[in-house]
């Protein structure tokens, strides 16, 4: 169970949304920064290609890209409320996959001491 194709997937899904919180952050940080463009990273497109694929072992494959938005007189495209929401959106989502874990992790510990 350790091992198992759920618990890795639920590890990349973790790994792949740390990654997207942290282009939220830099998107905020940057916010005042001439030029600047949002990033968007996506990885739940590779996690559901290896999982429609059957694979054992997902491996993270994020892809970063930059914001297509319309830009301000300086160049720079962050929307902070859009920053913001999609930053609680991934938190939650966040949430949800540290239960999950959660939840492996006690159903193993029952199952090892029978309590």
């Amino acid at each position: 169970m350790i091992g198992d194709v759920t618990g890795q997937y639920l590890k990349v899904a973790l790994a792949g949304l740390s990654a997207q919180r942290q282009a939220f952050v830099d998107n905020l940080a940057n916010v005042e920064t001439p030029g600047y463009r949002a990033a968007r990273v996506d990885f739940e497109s590779s996690l559901r290609r290896a999982a429609q694929s059957g694979s054992d072992a997902p491996g993270l494959e994020a892809t970063e890209t930059r914001s297509t938005a319309p830009t301000r007189l300086n160049g720079n495209n962050v929307a902070v409320d859009e920053e913001l929401l999609s930053m609680t959106d991934n938190g939650l989502r966040q949430q949800l996959v540290v239960e999950s874990l959660n939840a492996r992790y006690r159903l193993l510990r029952t199952a090892i001491t029978g309590q």
